[in-house]
């Protein structure tokens, strides 16, 4: 997590504001944790790392030469054909919420088309033969629209997207915004399980990732500054008391 800002608002977003920007130096030795800890894939995110004000290229560069695949967790807006050929990341993570433009956009709140935005950054992405992962937020506003998910990603993949996974995270109703707007999004863990089941059970050419709580994932783990100190979030989160 280079850092905590983003220029957007969305309305599940969950990253605390407490979360410093990193120095070059720091990423180095983040990268260098990951690489001990035997790490294969460095996702670059934050808030928004597009808007991270050293050089992303230089340090996706310095992540490759330690063998790490490199992927950008990105909103999307800066994510022009130039900045794709600048900082050259072997993969993307877009976000996609809804089929429904009204229904994406009223989540994804600070880009007044951002619908319109992902589908042609997706397009393109499918020009030029990059590959990308697809994360939905699945909360009460569109829990029924994962079947026109499907589909719209589907006929991308058979028009030749190379989609490398599609995640359904679950939301939770922690950051600067989840936890505000937790009445208006949260469902329950049942339902959530429920709907992404029936999902997984479709055909699909390509990863289907349920994701209740990323927190407690044995796949995945986080590393962000705060306070001065390099904080990993398997370490954090299991030190601190249940609720």
């Amino acid at each position: 997590m280079l850092h905590g800002s983003c220029a957007m608002s969305c309305l599940f977003c969950i990253t605390e504001n407490s979360i410093a920007e990193m120095t070059p130096e720091e990423t180095s030795i983040v990268l260098r944790v990951m690489k001990e800890r035997g790490v294969e894939s460095v996702v670059f995110g934050g808030g928004e790392p597009l808007q991270w004000r050293y050089s992303l290229p230089a340090v996706i560069e310095e992540a490759k030469s330690l063998g790490l695949h490199t992927q950008v967790g990105t909103n999307g807006v800066g994510l022009t054909p130039e900045v794709v050929n600048k900082i050259k990341a072997d993969r993307y993570v877009l976000p996609l919420d809804s089929i429904r433009a009204e229904a994406h956009d009223f989540l994804r709140k600070g880009y007044k088309w951002h619908f319109t935005l992902i589908q042609k950054r997706l397009e393109y992405l499918k020009a030029v033969g990059i590959p990308f992962t697809i994360s939905t937020v699945v909360c009460k506003l569109n829990v029924n629209d994962l079947d026109g998910i499907a589909e719209y990603l589907l006929s991308l993949y058979e028009n030749g997207a190379q989609i490398h996974a599609w995640h359904l995270y679950n939301f939770l109703p922690y950051g600067r915004n989840g936890r505000k707007n937790g009445d208006k999004l949260k469902i329950s863990l049942e339902e959530y399980k429920s709907v992404t089941e029936r999902v997984k059970r479709m055909n699909f050419p390509f990863s289907v990732f349920k994701r209740p709580n990323m927190q407690l994932s044995r796949e995945v783990d986080f590393f962000w500054y705060e306070n001065g100190s390099l904080k990993i979030g398997s370490e954090v989160w299991s030190s601190e008391p249940s609720s």
